[in-house]
């Protein structure tokens, strides 16, 4: 959905809509490395036993926990991604004026799509129980909500006094 949404949006708007700040470069880098791992991981049972399986978490329960949170994970990046339509980006592009979306799944959270890698991250650690997937999930989180601090300075900048009323009435994940 990701790959899909962004070629759409750059054929649509005929520019990049990736910014060039160091935190979107370091989340994306360190997602590929996460998503990376924890494919590999299901692939390769040899490959995910080298990273100190967490034996504990290799029950029935955790598997079905896992998979719940993949498709909360599906659901929420779908929601987002649509509902954000021509205001997508990744990271910040300095001028570009975009519109601030409010309305939908945007109303729960300011940052609906971000929510969808928690549920994601969440889920890889429940069924790839694994200390390097767990490790790869928090770093990730960590640049992740630096990424999400430094877009929020950027649409308090862009948007002004909307964008401040929406923080209000709006938790930044879910409910804080």
């Amino acid at each position: 959905m990701f790959i899909v949404k962004n070629i759409v949006l750059i054929m649509k708007i005929g520019r990049s809509i990736r910014g060039k700040n160091k935190e979107a470069i370091i989340s994306i880098v360190l997602f590929s490395i996460a998503i990376y791992v924890a494919i590999a991981s299901i692939l390769s049972e040899n490959f995910n036993s080298r990273f100190s399986p967490i034996e504990y978490l290799k029950k029935e329960i955790f598997v079905v926990i896992g998979i719940i949170f993949l498709v909360f994970s599906l659901l929420i990046s779908f929601l987002a991604l649509m509902q954000m339509k021509d205001s997508w980006r990744i990271g910040i592009i300095e001028g570009d004026k975009t519109e601030l979306i409010t309305s939908g799944i945007y109303m729960i959270s300011r940052n609906p799509y971000f929510v969808s890698y928690i549920f994601l991250f969440a889920g890889y650690i429940f069924l790839i129980p694994n200390l390097l997937v767990m490790v790869l999930s928090l770093l990730s989180f960590i640049s992740m909500h630096q990424l999400i601090l430094k877009e929020e300075q950027h649409l308090q900048s862009l948007h002004g006094i909307k964008y401040s009323e929406y923080k209000k009435r709006t938790p930044r994940y879910i409910i804080f």
